[in-house]
């Protein structure tokens, strides 16, 4: 069995070398002052004149994004402004992504020869991180998942879904949150048998970038996959 680091992977001692086992560590509960999150900031703007039931694609309405990039572009406005670091969460819009690389550009922190951001992510003046359940699942999922995806902020326009691993591939999006990691670890291997993400990327995001970022990480889970 191999453990899985941010930047390498190990053989675990007294384990089989030939074996396709990796361990992971996923940060399960995370606390930071620097920490907002779209998702409770959004609960305040929800459209109770959408009737969705009649169409589970309308979820997207009740909590619009255009709601959220508005309340996106201020917090980053903000943050740039008083020079306060943020890392905003649950994150789910391409247009999200687009300020935050432009920004990264700006600062300088793309690197041509590796093709992706290299971003000091305590100094960053502003990150962002994605739940799983925003990668895993679109619009075009409601039909089959009906209620079961209407969670906030909602499952968005495929064409997001696509920024979104875009940019956790050029390293803009810093973390992955998880709601509830005995339900949701077969998302994460979901994402490992797409081959959307390395090995070691997928550890950052799930647990060295938020050790990186200066937040307290209160508790993990060990993970433990076949690939």
């Amino acid at each position: 069995m191999k453990q899985v680091l941010s930047h390498s992977i190990t053989l675990i001692p007294d384990t089989d070398t030939l074996d396709n086992q990796y361990l992971f560590h996923v940060a399960t509960e995370v606390s930071s002052p620097i920490i907002v999150d779209l998702a409770e900031l959004l609960k305040n703007f929800r459209n109770d004149r959408v009737e969705f039931r009649k169409d589970y694609k309308l979820w997207n309405d009740v909590y619009p994004g255009e709601k959220e990039f508005e309340i996106f572009q201020s917090l980053v406005e903000k943050a740039l402004r008083e020079r306060k670091k943020i890392h905003i969460i649950n994150c789910t819009l391409r247009e999200e992504v687009q300020i935050i690389q432009e920004l990264y550009t700006s600062l300088g922190y793309f690197d041509v020869k590796e093709n992706r951001f290299i971003v000091p992510l305590k100094d960053a003046p502003v990150t962002i991180g994605v739940n799983i359940r925003n990668l895993m699942y679109s619009t075009k999922d409601y039909k089959s998942k009906r209620e079961d995806i209407c969670f906030i902020p909602p499952p968005r326009e495929c064409a997001h879904v696509k920024a979104l691993f875009a940019a956790l591939n050029f390293w803009a999006i810093s973390t992955v949150t998880m709601n509830n990691f005995s339900l949701e670890k077969v998302l994460l291997k979901d994402l490992l048998d797409m081959e959307k993400l390395s090995l070691t990327t997928l550890s950052q995001i799930v647990y060295g970038n938020y050790l990186e970022l200066g937040c307290q990480v209160w508790k993990t889970e060990e993970w433990i996959v076949e690939v």
